[in-house]
């Protein structure tokens, strides 16, 4: 039989083929588990990913990517195990509020934050946002919040709670003056600052850059025609004399 170091290097390249890989695990008492690391790097929250967890509680060790979708309950359980995933590194949220238990949720998020491994958060659809959470969210590197807003309401701390080590920040269709000021505070180490289609007020772009620019060397934009000229002359009054 071919070395374990070998076998899990060919199961590697089937990774994102789950039919392929659960044939194999079928083979041979030595493939079930060395395939299981491949077929549970990247899962999609479903109620038979939660039913196999719960019967397999060492699964929690593979994970690397998680994505939470509407329309794949449960979302309770598996916010609730996410602080056991050792080893994820990556994990999106669309539109989690769909589901109810909005308190519910937001405690179990802040939870996730103490997990050291999870460097990459991606959240959509989230209607009034307390950002306070995102301060304890000190292992983020690249935080994305795509059609995001801030609860308007709770005030904003000169400083984050925490030390961030966030180094990318995405925009995406986002139009909440009130959440790009909460940013302000975020990027004082950020290298990549991208922004798509936000077009909302852009004197906050620029609040936003001079926030980071001793770190940021990259920078991308990407905004219909109206928002290029708004940003176009708005750029003659900041940086030009």
């Amino acid at each position: 039989m071919l070395p374990a170091e070998l076998i899990d290097l060919i199961f590697s390249f089937l990774q994102g083929n789950t039919l392929a890989l659960k044939a194999c695990s079928k083979a041979h008492p030595l493939f079930s588990r060395l395939a299981e690391r491949h077929i549970y790097a990247h899962i999609v929250s479903n109620s038979h990913v939660c039913q196999e967890i719960i019967e397999n509680p060492h699964l929690l060790n593979y994970p690397r990517t998680l994505e939470m979708r509407p329309r794949n309950p449960p979302l309770k359980f598996i916010m609730s195990v996410i602080p056991r995933m050792a080893n994820l590194v990556s994990l999106r949220i669309d539109d989690p509020y769909l589901f109810g238990q909005r308190l519910e949720f937001l405690s179990a998020l802040k939870n996730c934050f103490q997990q050291s491994s999870l460097q990459s958060l991606y959240l959509s659809h989230l209607d009034r946002l307390p950002f306070s959470i995102l301060d304890d969210a000190k292992y983020i590197k690249h935080l994305t919040l795509s059609n995001c807003n801030v609860d308007e309401d709770e005030p904003i701390p000169s400083s984050p709670s925490s030390q961030l080590s966030l180094d990318t920040l995405v925009f995406s269709n986002v139009h909440d003056e009130h959440l790009q000021r909460w940013a302000v505070r975020w990027v004082t180490r950020l290298t990549l600052l991208e922004l798509c289609y936000v077009t909302n007020d852009w004197k906050m772009f620029f609040e936003l850059l001079k926030a980071c620019s001793n770190s940021l060397t990259r920078l991308h934009l990407e905004m219909h025609d109206n928002g290029m000229l708004s940003l176009y002359r708005l750029s003659q009054i900041y940086l030009c004399p």
